[in-house]
């Protein structure tokens, strides 16, 4: 049996992609009979039975890198507070002090290319890299789990000395779910119903994925574009008065089959959980390289550089149209990860006695 494993995050709740993970993570523990804490700043939905929740006193949003330094000293004092003679496992998702597990959601940090001086003489820069080592390098850490081997490259690059850490993929998963039987398995071709996902929209693409859609449509004059999470008074005028795009705003779910194609040309994606998610409802996706998800070998999906012409997104586009026929594909799921977890990652760790 395993000793109990304490998961420190900032946010708790299905708020964003890598507070969804934990989210899913621990409440699979927890149904597991693992005993789970979460200690985190802000609880943002009641958790499930079996996951304990640690509060400690908020900071100031602003300057994230204080508010993070806080986060985690009043998180580590929590810790040994609330634990102290115990035999724990501490597994962070954020930029903490006293874990022997982090997994890292996104890119490391890296100063713009030509500005490496910036570390020298920013303060915050100096910050947010310091941060990021000791939650890499520190003392207690065992073990590093990239959510891509995207991620692992350029941890690997940007911190060389890790390559002495114990280091394994944990991809984010999937729920299984049943295909509504009622949607067809023929695509419309002469009304072409795209979909765009992301909240951060200058790095998911969108500006991408819409002029990609203004090609489209040059052949395919009703085709449209949907956009979830991007808040539309952020966007550009230039994309809001396009009147064949709809904007959703945020939605905790998305009604796959409404959709012939998901479009995620990132410019920077750790993972791309959302390409997962219309791979298992059956959707066809043309994404970028830049997306971590490829680990996963989807088929139904085309790969293209960032930088590749549009006819050729729209012509990825227009080949999986044609031979689609909404087959879910599940290739990792939230119980593998919490398999994985409970078999492979904690049994490697040597529990610390705080």
């Amino acid at each position: 049996m395993l000793c109990p494993v304490i998961h420190i995050v900032k946010r708790f709740g299905r708020v964003g992609g890598m507070e969804s993970y934990v989210w899913q993570l621990v409440h699979g523990l927890a149904d597991r009979g693992i005993e789970i804490t979460v200690v985190c700043e802000k609880v943002c939905e009641p958790p499930g039975a079996g996951v304990r929740i640690l509060e400690v006193l908020a900071s100031p949003e602003r300057p994230r890198w204080k508010s993070m330094m806080k986060f985690r000293a009043r998180v580590d004092y929590k810790i040994r507070d609330e634990f102290r003679g115990q035999a724990v496992i501490v597994h962070s998702h954020e930029r903490a002090l006293c874990h022997q597990v982090t997994t890292f959601h996104g890119p490391p940090i890296e100063p713009p290319r030509g500005f490496a001086w910036l570390s020298r003489f920013n303060k915050r820069v100096a910050a947010w890299q310091q941060l990021e080592r000791d939650e890499l390098l520190g003392p207690n850490v065992q073990m590093i789990l990239p959510v891509s081997s995207q991620v692992r490259g350029q941890l690997i690059s940007r911190y060389p000395e890790i390559i002495d850490k114990n280091i394994d993929l944990a991809w984010p998963g999937v729920h299984p779910c049943e295909l509504d039987s009622s949607v067809s398995t023929q695509t419309d071709s002469s009304h072409v119903r795209f979909v765009f996902v992301g909240k951060e929209w200058k790095r998911k693409g969108l500006d991408i994925a819409v002029c990609v859609v203004e090609e489209f449509r040059k052949t395919h004059p009703t085709a449209t574009l949907s956009v979830f999470g991007a808040d539309p008074t952020a966007l550009p005028r230039s994309i809001r008065a396009r009147d064949w795009i709809s904007f959703q705003g945020w939605s905790s779910e998305i009604l796959w089959s409404d959709f012939d194609v998901l479009l995620h040309p990132a410019r920077k994606e750790p993972f791309g959980m959302v390409v997962a998610e219309a791979r298992s409802h059956g959707i066809p996706v043309v994404m970028s390289a830049q997306v971590g998800a490829a680990d996963l070998g989807f088929s139904e999906t085309i790969i293209l550089d960032i930088d590749a012409p549009l006819a050729g997104w729209c012509h990825a586009a227009s080949e999986l149209i044609q031979t689609n026929t909404r087959e879910r594909e599940l290739k990792w799921t939230w119980s593998d990860l919490v398999a994985k977890h409970i078999e492979t990652v904690y049994p490697q760790l040597e529990a610390v006695t705080l």
